[in-house]
């Protein structure tokens, strides 16, 4: 992340792209500040000017647009508030979200290869006007479309107006996922969802989230990638997926450190290993859910582990595949205790009674031997959906955010709370 007065530099020299909006003050306006506070607009905004102007005084890290139109876009209730009045959904704009973790240039051209043939499908398949294609400034691309058919905003009540749309869109992406098209499952069917504001800068990579022609995205990543605008400080784009000694904080390069991040082999079937508390550093008594699940377990068991996940409120919860094993990596900061009860449950007995013994575990993040092979048998594999989103109340390990970012992975926490440090326990162990 780039410090304060960078973003507002930034903003003073360049101007969201508002062009593809047919009114853009009817939108929600959304931005995060570098302190990870969320700042809800108070006003509407018809002009790229004097959105210009509000962004270089408060020099968000990330700028966010809502996919909803509204009679009055300030001051939205929660789709769950019973007591105010229900607001009135003007539009909704089809939005599909492409991500191919992590950010570099192999996945990225990934994602422009799906994003390219779901514009295809879908322009063959449905009454859909295409308005804007953007590359997200990190891991994917976005495309936007106007629905053509209007039928269902000129429902008179607002609640089942917008009832009616969220089905609608929830039938769309199902017919788009049984086509096996991968796509964020929590972006199209959502009317209150906000997605990244092309010409505004992406916070983590330093990279800004641009518009781009249907042209480009039918054409390989190689011939116009260098065009796309960033910050001078912005992360360079790996070739590749992540180094695993990138996972690891970094260290002094005298002699006598070299070598401490690189997992060797030893004599004697003796491996190295890079291990992961699953402890929240800095809090008393939080950890976050990690383990392998076991090769002997069924089907019917993994999916019991998923339920049970999806009712405690765990998620988002990782998966990651080394040699064919998976391996689980949670994003909330449970109680200790609670962690080393459901652990035990789902059958992760020694990991549990490790926890009740040290307050913690460690866990294995690599069984490795040399640095290629890791990187070419470990790969994530998304999140795993079926374990759920998560309970709001339950706050995000920053701990175990920064392990995910370190494997390539960036999770938004949004507006919920974060506890710990961003400083995982990690070490290096040999094994037999």
């Amino acid at each position: 992340m780039l410090p304060l007065e960078t973003y507002r530099s930034w903003y003073s020299e360049h101007q969201a792209d508002l062009s593809w909006l047919e009114k853009p003050s009817r939108h929600q306006f959304r931005w995060r500040l570098v302190n990870d506070r969320w700042v809800t607009a108070t006003r509407q905004f018809s002009t790229a000017r004097s959105l210009q102007t509000m962004l270089t005084k408060q020099g968000p890290r990330d700028v966010y647009i809502g996919t909803a139109a509204w009679l009055s876009p300030l001051n939205l209730p929660k789709i769950s508030d019973e007591e105010s009045p229900h607001p009135v959904l003007i539009d909704h704009l089809v939005v599909f979200d492409v991500d191919f973790q992590p950010f570099c240039y192999q996945r990225l051209e990934q994602a422009r290869k799906a994003t390219h043939q779901l514009l295809t499908w879908i322009e063959n398949n449905e009454s859909l006007t295409l308005l804007c294609i953007s590359y997200s400034g990190g891991k994917g691309f976005h495309l936007i479309f106007k629905d053509n058919d209007r039928s269902l905003f000129a429902i008179p009540d607002p609640k089942q107006r917008e009832e009616a749309v969220r089905a609608t869109r929830s039938d769309l992406l199902q017919r788009v996922m049984a086509q096996g098209f991968p796509v964020d499952t929590t972006v199209t069917a959502d009317t209150r969802r906000i997605i990244r504001l092309p010409g505004s800068l992406h916070g983590t990579t330093g990279w800004a989230c641009t518009r781009i022609t249907r042209e480009q995205l039918a054409k390989p990543l190689k011939s116009w990638v260098k065009m796309l605008p960033k910050h001078p400080n912005a992360q360079r784009m790996p070739r590749l997926a992540f180094k695993w000694r990138s996972l690891l904080p970094r260290r002094s390069s005298s002699p006598r450190n070299a070598g401490k991040t690189q997992a060797t082999t030893h004599p004697n079937n003796v491996i190295t290993v890079m291990q992961c508390s699953t402890q929240v550093v800095g809090t008393n008594g939080r950890s976050a859910f990690m383990a392998w699940i076991p090769t002997r377990w069924d089907e019917g068991h993994i999916d019991a582990v998923a339920q049970r996940l999806r009712g405690l409120g765990w998620g988002p919860v990782h998966r990651f595949e080394h040699r064919e094993q998976i391996l689980l990596i949670g994003t909330r900061a449970v109680p200790k205790e609670q962690l080393a009860k459901e652990t035990a449950t789902m059958g992760w007995v020694n990991m549990s009674n490790t926890i009740r013994q040290y307050g913690h575990a460690w866990v294995d993040l690599t069984p490795v031997t040399t640095e290629e092979e890791h990187q070419d048998g470990f790969r994530h594999l998304g999140r795993w959906e079926v374990a759920g989103q998560g309970d709001s109340r339950t706050p995000f390990s920053a701990t175990h955010l920064e392990v995910l970012r370190r494997l390539g992975v960036e999770v938004d926490p949004g507006s919920t709370d974060l506890a710990g440090r961003a400083e995982p326990a990690m070490r290096i162990v040999s094994k037999k």
